[in-house]
């Protein structure tokens, strides 16, 4: 009966460990697609600013160059939601160092701040359409 335990539950860890790989690699190419989205706004950003210079008047990239930079401002947003997802998905936390901090680390390993144990971890949920839904726990 004990072997029996013991294979069940090994199992039900290897489903875990399964379930959080898919996860991790799911939110790894919803980064991945934003970063290329991000790098095709910055190739279209110095195109139109090199044509309107070449025109002699800088100022007909103004319109389209806010209007593609507004967009680089919300994939980076979204980069760095789907990046606390991921430290979610790995039980893990962020000093304010900057440094992931494992979920239950008392001590942050890269600058020795204290790290809060009862704050509310936070909630994120990304739809099907891959847009962040941010709420507290």
């Amino acid at each position: 009966m004990d072997l029996l335990k013991k294979l069940k539950s090994g199992a039900s860890k290897a489903a875990d460990v399964a379930q959080q790989t898919v996860e991790m690699t799911k939110l790894a190419a919803q980064i991945t697609v934003r970063k290329r989205e991000i790098e095709k706004y910055m190739t279209l950003i110095g195109q139109e600013v090199y044509e309107a210079r070449a025109a002699g008047d800088p100022s007909l990239a103004e319109a389209r160059v806010e209007e593609w930079c507004s967009a680089v401002s919300g994939l980076k947003q979204d980069i760095a939601t789907l990046e606390r997802q991921m430290r979610y998905v790995r039980n893990e936390k962020t000093c304010s160092c900057g440094k992931a901090v494992p979920g239950d680390a008392n001590y942050c390993p890269a600058c020795g701040r204290p790290q809060d144990l009862d704050a509310s971890q936070e909630v994120i949920n990304i739809d099907a359409t891959g847009v962040a839904d941010n709420r507290e726990a």
